[in-house]
């Protein structure tokens, strides 16, 4: 179980920072280039390429060249919809229900139903006396 911890710590190190969920949001739609990425996300192009080239290690991300210009996907949609999911969880939770307008908006079914989400969670402010539950 070391090996999977390790691999699974790896992923979410990938996710943890928010430049690279930021590109994510920008290619979750569709393929797009290097200038668009920058275009879309406001970094400055060193940055940029620097988190790609991250995001393609991990696998995250595919690329392509086309020319002079190298385009890049996202590799597996497991990341966009993890993404997505947990993007909806934490907005609903500020009240916000999200809609196809936020982007992480993959063509896939949702494991979570997203009506209702708002209640579904609010968070659960134990007294203070109390601990509250860990939930999985």
């Amino acid at each position: 179980m070391h090996e999977v911890f390790e691999s699974v710590a790896r992923y979410f190190s990938v996710l943890g920072e928010p430049t690279r969920l930021r590109i994510l949001h920008a290619l979750c739609q569709e393929e797009q280039c290097v200038n668009e990425i920058i275009r879309v996300t406001g970094l400055a192009q060193a940055n940029a390429s620097r988190h790609l080239g991250l995001m393609y290690q991990a696998g995250m991300l595919a690329r392509r060249r086309e020319g002079t210009q190298i385009f890049y996907r996202v590799a597996d949609p497991v990341y966009v919809e993890l993404c997505r999911t947990v993007s909806a969880q934490v907005m609903g939770r500020a009240g916000r229900v999200p809609d196809a307008r936020d982007g992480f908006d993959v063509p896939s079914a949702s494991p979570i139903p997203l009506q209702g989400l708002a209640e579904a969670t609010t968070p659960r402010h134990p007294p203070a006396n109390q601990k509250e539950e860990a939930s999985v």
